[in-house]
Formats: C-alpha cells, structure tokens, sequence
C-alpha cells in the first residue's frame, strides 16, 4: 500500500524526470510539439502532486521552462520581473 507521502514525492520524482527530458530535449533537437507535450505532462502531475497534498512547482521555473522553449524558436525574451531602472 502506498502512503500519500510516498506518493507525492514519486511524483515530485517525475516531475523532475519530466524537466531533466526537456532540458536534453531543448539540446538534442526535440520539436516544440515533444517539448510543448512534456510541459503539459509536468502541468498535470503538478495537478495530481496538490492531490496528493504536496505543493505547487515554483512559478519561476514554469517561466524558465518556458523561457527556454521561447528562445529555441529565436523569440526575444523580456523579463518583466523587475522594473527597468531610470
């Protein structure tokens, strides 16, 4: 029998697995169709980790992940998180 938290850190596990396989497949060519796939399966295990009890991914690496995604394709990437100095 598995207990919860066995069962939200094999998810955190995955979830981990899942960004390790999209930083290779960032290096290795993947399509952004493979890339956009495993981006939407981390979105639902983090869905399933808040089941479970656990917590939500940082949103800082949500926006690196896709950051990343963005500048494969040779989109400018404008980080908005602090505000320009003058």
């Amino acid at each position: 029998m598995t207990t919860s938290s066995s069962t939200a850190r094999q998810i955190r596990e995955e979830i981990i697995s899942d960004t390790k396989a999209f930083l290779a497949g960032l290096e290795a060519g993947a399509t952004n169709e493979q890339l956009r796939s495993l981006l939407l399966r981390m979105r639902e295990k983090e869905l399933q980790l808040i089941k479970e009890g656990g917590t939500m991914i940082d949103p800082e690496m949500w926006r690196i992940l896709h950051n990343r995604l963005a500048q494969k394709d040779g989109e400018e990437i404008i980080d908005n998180t602090a505000p320009p100095t003058t």
